[in-house]
């Protein structure tokens, strides 16, 4: 006679029990009646009930709100199709509400299903403050507030930098700000994506409608999906009548941050927004048209996105109709000295200080640093100092305050680094050894060595006056 299939058997295994109870994520197993036959945890926790409790009854009846048509443990015992990443809201039988973000496979035992197991990771804080910032944000699109552009606080003016990249770009996108073509911005973290956005908006025609800002790397798909496109009553468990992020710009701006995290699925929804004006409610059938321009911002390089199919092409070329690159701190040296100053004062006002500046030696230093992080960083170091300093100069000693050792190596060193004298004399001896260089390689004939250089002959003469070059 051949051997019943019990699942109760093969979860006697006390090894296995004990591994599902150190996961983070909820695990769930039943029986082909959907009876429950382990219940972990976790699970447990975030749930509020005791796996004694709940062992042995069937899901409907420890969670009394959700229906069979619902339910996606029993529709993969009914299948056998696993459910992947779904979006479930439902009560227990305490009336507590559980948000839960669900993966759900079958198992059989020689080709018969006999169970499922469900992986459920609780999301319940994260949506209830996504859902605050939504909520905030459909305030902010009110007419009471529109023209008074609540939560904006940055316009072109605030860019700082004499860097000819930074400048050439604001001359972009001051001209593109007139218009309603799709943007995409490239930039290294910190590098202030989000300023150069809010500043299109406000140069823009559309600067007293709303301006909605969506992270697309803090929320899973199934909820992000939801938060920008909206909800129908019934779409999922729990789901009510509710617009989303487009339907709340409409007329605005919308910017989609850090891109490059939203999946395939959603990037179709997306490009479909781009094409044809319209947005479609999870579970609804209807069109609902919007006149939403979208500014969208990935920190990881396009071409590598394209290449890997993260991104798909055709909505990079939708979204690239204006396509610009923040350059990292770190290219544009140049700016670092007003926008310390410029944080100094920031911080002055914000602290109620009185810090007058800061040393050519800790400048110096700021020069040599790579700044990983960016203008962010710059901003987050001086804002550190600033809480040790009250007045007179920021110093070299001070860096030993901050809490980080990104400056540890310079503060060690026995001599300092270049002193503001010395860093301009390694400048003049480089641009002068450049000069001779490209002289020496025509020969000696300034018109060919202007040419070469791309200025005119009459500035090189200036150079090589003012280098002493022979």
């Amino acid at each position: 006679m051949p051997e019943q299939h019990d699942l109760k058997n093969i979860l006697s295994l006390e090894s296995i029990k004990n591994i599902f109870d150190t996961l983070d994520e909820g695990i769930l197993i039943v029986d082909r009646e959907c009876r429950i036959m382990f219940y972990n945890r976790t699970l447990s926790h975030f749930e509020g009930l005791d796996a004694s409790l709940v062992v042995g009854k069937t899901i409907f009846e420890v969670f009394p709100s959700i229906t069979p048509e619902e339910s996606t443990l029993y529709r993969v015992v009914m299948t056998g199709k696993p459910i992947k990443g779904r979006f479930q809201q439902y009560f227990n039988y305490k009336g507590k509400q559980i948000k839960t973000v669900n993966t759900t496979i079958p198992i059989t035992d020689r080709g018969e299903i006999i169970g499922a197991l469900e992986v459920s990771r609780d999301i319940s804080v994260i949506l209830d403050l996504s859902e605050k910032v939504v909520n905030l944000q459909q305030g902010f699109g009110c007419k009471s507030t529109r023209s008074k552009n609540v939560g904006l606080k940055y316009n072109f003016d605030n860019i700082i930098g004499k860097n000819n990249r930074i400048r050439e770009i604001i001359c972009i996108l001051k001209k593109a700000s007139q218009t309603t073509s799709s943007i995409l911005i490239y930039g290294e973290t910190g590098t202030g994506k989000e300023l150069f956005a809010q500043s299109i908006h406000n140069a823009s025609p559309r600067k007293n409608m709303p301006f909605i800002a969506q992270n697309c790397a803090t929320l899973p798909e199934s909820i992000l999906e939801g938060i920008l496109f909206g909800t129908t009553r019934g779409s999922f468990t729990g789901a009510i009548d509710k617009p989303g992020l487009f339907e709340q710009a409409d007329g605005g701006t919308i910017l989609l941050d850090e891109i490059n995290n939203m999946g395939h699925a959603l990037q179709t929804k997306l490009l479909r927004v781009l094409q044809e004006g319209v947005v479609r409610r999870l579970g609804d059938v209807t069109d609902i048209p919007v006149d939403v321009r979208i500014i969208a911002t990935t920190n990881e390089k396009p071409s590598k996105l394209l290449e890997s199919g993260k991104l798909k092409q055709d909505l990079f070329f939708r979204l690239s109709v204006i396509y610009v690159e923040i350059p990292p701190l770190r290219e544009r040296r140049e700016d670092i000295y007003d926008l310390v100053y410029y944080f100094i004062k920031k911080y002055n006002e914000k602290f109620n200080k009185n810090v007058s500046g800061i040393q050519e030696d800790v400048i110096d230093i700021f020069q040599e640093y790579t700044w990983p992080g960016n203008v962010r960083e710059l901003e987050h170091v001086i804002e550190a100092l600033m809480n040790y300093v009250d007045e007179g100069q920021i110093k070299r000693e001070h860096l030993r305050f901050l809490s980080f050792g990104a400056f540890k190596n310079y503060i060690e060193k026995e001599t300092p680094v270049f002193t503001g004298v010395q860093f301009k004399k390694r400048i003049f001896d480089y641009e002068k050894n450049l000069i001779v260089e490209v002289i020496n390689s025509t020969q000696g004939n300034i018109t060919k060595a202007a040419q070469k250089m791309g200025i005119k002959r009459q500035l090189l003469q200036y150079y090589m006056k003012k280098y002493g070059i022979r």
